[in-house]
C-alpha cells in the first residue's frame, strides 16, 4: 500500500486498479486527469491513456501519473478503481 501525500492540494498515492473489459472508451478519465493537472479538458495532456483496439480497450498510466484517483472518481463504468 502506498502512502498518501498532498501536492498542490491534490491527494497522491492511491493504488489504481484497471478492468479494461468494463471500459467503454468515453475518455472521462483522460478529461478528468487533464483538467486536474493542466486546467484544460484535453486528452492529449492527460497522464492516463485509453487505447482503442478492434474489440478491446487498453488503459495505461504515464510515468508522471501520481495515483491521485481523479480518473477513477470519474469512471462511471468501474473500469478504473482506487484503493488507499
Amino acid at each position: 500500500m502506498r502512502g498518501q501525500r498532498r501536492k498542490g492540494g491534490i491527494v497522491e498515492g492511491y493504488q489504481l486498479k484497471v478492468a479494461p473489459e468494463l471500459c467503454t472508451g468515453c475518455l472521462r478519465c483522460e478529461l478528468a486527469c487533464s483538467e486536474t493537472y493542466e486546467g484544460v479538458f484535453s486528452p492529449s495532456k492527460a497522464r492516463i491513456r485509453v487505447l482503442v483496439g478492434s474489440s478491446t480497450w487498453e488503459i495505461r498510466f504515464e510515468e508522471d501519473c501520481t495515483g491521485c484517483g481523479a480518473c477513477a472518481d470519474n469512471c462511471l463504468y468501474g473500469a478504473i478503481s482506487r484503493s488507499p
